[in-house]
């Protein structure tokens, strides 16, 4: 079977896919708990848009996998992909036993479904996983005229790139990407803003975890990504705060594919309010071992310039219907910018978003 036969079209037909193969694996005996977390908003087709949750063998093991996929709205695609290629793996081994596989299914259902990154309130989520939503980088508001201009985007435009050459020599590539990545809780319409406050989706999931990480002691949580790195080459990011002892153990799992987020060792940066520091951080009693699984797409001014283009476009048109918002140029770049149409992209994502998962499963069968 191709690799990209895993690939929806829409977050309907994701949707509509993880819920079949998840009910595939119950009728093979697989113990399964579902629940869906409704965001009480609809996509283009007037679809609900929900968080799907997956639970595979019994809560009450004291070790899971939490597996979560398009936080970033528009990475859903390639996330949702790797899910359901790893569900399928799953019909042909034994029954889950002494811990427990949490799917989480498309965190940010709005951005997948309109072909967004952000949210329906222009919230980056793995920026808003954070208690005090104040502040911005200090170089933020050097660098903001060029990030976020007050006219629609042209499909080309000299001066995108004669400005950001100058302000990279000015400051350097690494401060300006880290400035420009970290996030931002100042400026609501611009680039990388991390909310004023918890969004509704990352609330109803922290609840959804707490009502139900009643018994677990450890977590492996993986987060699935794209657009950093090298096309089809998986980085694992992992934060640069963490521990001697965790950081070997990553090392031997994965090998050269680790890096951290630090924005002068590698693709990464360092990031305020994400998923795994802010879930951790409400259960401060679980031991936590987690990594981002990032897949590279296109290089880095590409990935850049069609973020700028799109949020510019949606902030500065003046359409009122969200159909015709959608079908700008804009929209369906960002789309192939973080879901490129590529079979060897595609055999790529499945082939190493397997055997990540694996070897978290392996780690994790090793432990009392």
């Amino acid at each position: 079977m191709s690799a990209s036969h895993w690939f929806s079209k829409s977050y309907t037909e994701a949707k509509k896919r993880f819920h079949e193969s998840v009910n595939q694996l119950e009728s093979l005996g697989h113990q399964v708990q579902r629940d869906s977390l409704s965001l009480d908003l609809v996509g283009p087709d007037g679809e609900d848009l929900t968080i799907d949750i997956a639970v595979l063998g019994s809560l009450t093991s004291n070790k899971l996998l939490l597996y979560t996929s398009g936080i970033h709205g528009v990475e859903g695609f390639a996330g949702s992909a790797i899910q359901l290629s790893v569900i399928d793996m799953l019909k042909n081994q034994k029954l889950i036993k002494d811990y427990c596989i949490i799917f989480v299914h498309i965190i940010n259902p709005f951005g997948m479904a309109w072909h967004r990154r952000v949210n329906e309130n222009n919230v980056d989520m793995n920026r808003n996983f954070i208690n005090t939503h104040s502040g911005e980088p200090d170089g933020y508001k050097k660098i903001d005229k060029f990030l976020n201009p007050d006219t629609i985007p042209k499909k080309f435009e000299l001066s995108f790139y004669i400005d950001g050459i100058k302000l990279i020599l000015k400051y350097g590539f690494t401060n300006f990407k880290q400035w420009f990545a970290q996030g931002q809780y100042t400026r609501p319409s611009s680039l990388q803003y991390g909310g004023d406050k918890l969004q509704k989706g990352p609330k109803l999931l922290i609840d959804w975890l707490r009502n139900n990480l009643k018994e677990t002691q450890m977590i492996f949580g993986i987060d699935l990504h794209t657009g950093l790195g090298k096309s089809g080459y998986d980085t694992i990011l992992i934060s640069d705060q963490i521990g001697e002892a965790d950081y070997e153990l990553l090392q031997n799992l994965y090998g050269s594919h680790i890096a951290p987020l630090d924005p002068n060792k590698g693709v990464g940066y360092h990031v305020t309010g994400d998923i795994h520091s802010g879930i951790s951080a409400e259960f401060p009693s679980i031991k936590w071992l987690t990594i981002t699984q990032e897949f590279g797409t296109y290089g880095p001014v590409t990935v850049f310039k069609n973020l700028r283009a799109e949020n510019r476009w949606t902030q500065n048109n003046k359409l009122n219907d969200p159909l015709d918002i959608m079908k700008h140029w804009s929209r369906n770049n960002l789309l192939r910018t973080f879901n490129p149409d590529s079979r060897k992209w595609h055999e790529s994502l499945i082939v190493r978003g397997k055997i990540v998962f694996n070897r978290a499963v392996e780690y994790l069968i090793s432990k009392d």
